[in-house]
């Protein structure tokens, strides 16, 4: 997963809800990178609770010229070294101190060294050597479209030199929502104001950011049973992105008129084709009944989080097919996973 913002200092102070539902996906690191009279400014921490974030977003992020990081583990170890941002270029070496973030998988290779991330193979592998002896074609426009196409549209890049300037590649497949540019939808709880665009005046970035995150509440009499205000919307036909999806039972007592297992069959062959469509084939055999048993284990919205990681390059379609087989293995690789497993129904797959 992961999530990659840029804002300015403009850009409206995001509420302890926002903060907290951006840290509960992706709490493996956070950093940011900003340009203080002349001098890159990186700053990283690894939260050991949504508090320490919070925190740590008054005291480095708020108000500010920057880009931010938060971390979900893919690859490398949970460390300092690996939360983002990563050098590329600096003044001693190259005259210019430049540093990145990034947002996807990468399939360009990190064996070389297992406890380092794929993002820093490619800056050693890639990035420096294309560089070093022209550390201003990082802000080109044929430089964002080279590496835009070689890393593909489901990767995201941000870079940043000393003065400030940002370069971000693959811009477009990202999102813009309350005054900032977020790198996807997936990883936090995209809201449904979130557009392809900027937004249009400071009085629309505000708004937005006074919206609250839209949250999966438990049914007091069902607790498999998940409501999600945003469920009109959602029968309404418009594509919410993987963190829409809710549970929905069949009782019509809690005012719920859609069978949960035909519903959650019919989005299953949804996302079965759009993995198709991107080529994925083996991801594409996952059988409804494995589907089943992983939304029963954890939770639907669980489910279409990791299948459009996959469909977005985010995990590639062996990480996906492991993790909807294996549960250790998805716990392993999503910790916030964990969270959801005492909400499996006691039986052995079956949706109710």
């Amino acid at each position: 997963m992961c999530l990659l913002v840029t804002q300015s200092s403009t850009s409206p102070v995001l509420s302890n809800d926002w903060l907290m539902d951006f840290y509960s996906s992706n709490s493996d690191g956070v950093g940011v990178m900003s340009a203080i009279n002349g001098d890159l400014i990186i700053q990283k921490i690894l939260p050991k609770s949504a508090q320490d974030f919070i925190d740590f977003y008054h005291a480095n992020i708020k108000g500010k010229n920057c880009a931010f990081h938060l971390r979900m583990k893919t690859h490398g170890d949970i460390d300092l070294e690996n939360c983002h941002p990563y050098e590329v270029l600096n003044k001693t070496d190259h005259g210019m101190d430049l540093w990145l973030m990034h947002n996807g998988i990468l399939s360009t290779g990190n064996k070389a060294d297992i406890s380092k991330s794929d993002t820093w193979h490619y800056i050693r592998d890639f990035l420096r050597p294309i560089l070093s002896n022209n550390p201003e074609y990082a802000f080109n426009p044929s430089f964002a479209e080279i590496i835009g196409k070689h890393i593909g549209s489901t990767n995201k890049f941000v870079l940043m030199d000393h003065d400030g300037r940002i370069a971000t590649i693959n811009q477009s497949a990202g999102v813009y929502w309350a005054g900032l540019w977020l790198s996807n939808t997936y990883a936090w709880s995209a809201s449904k104001s979130a557009s392809d665009v900027p937004c249009q005046s400071a009085k629309q970035a505000k708004a937005q950011a006074k919206e609250k995150p839209q949250k999966y509440i438990p049914l007091a009499s069902h607790p498999h049973a998940y409501y999600d205000s945003r469920v009109d919307d959602y029968y309404d036909g418009e594509y919410r992105g993987a963190s829409s999806y809710q549970w929905i039972d069949g009782d019509e007592d809690d005012g719920f008129t859609y069978d949960q297992k035909s519903f959650f069959e019919d989005d299953f062959y949804c996302a079965i084709d759009d993995l198709e469509r991107a080529q994925l084939y083996k991801a594409s055999t996952l059988s409804f009944r494995q589907a089943q048993r992983f939304a029963n284990q954890f939770d639907q919205a669980s489910f279409f989080d990791i299948a459009y990681a996959c469909v977005d390059g985010e995990i590639d379609e062996d990480h996906f097919y492991r993790c909807i087989h294996d549960f250790a293995f998805a716990r392993e690789c999503f910790p916030f996973l964990n969270r959801l497993s005492d909400l499996s129904y006691a039986n052995d797959g079956e949706i109710a």
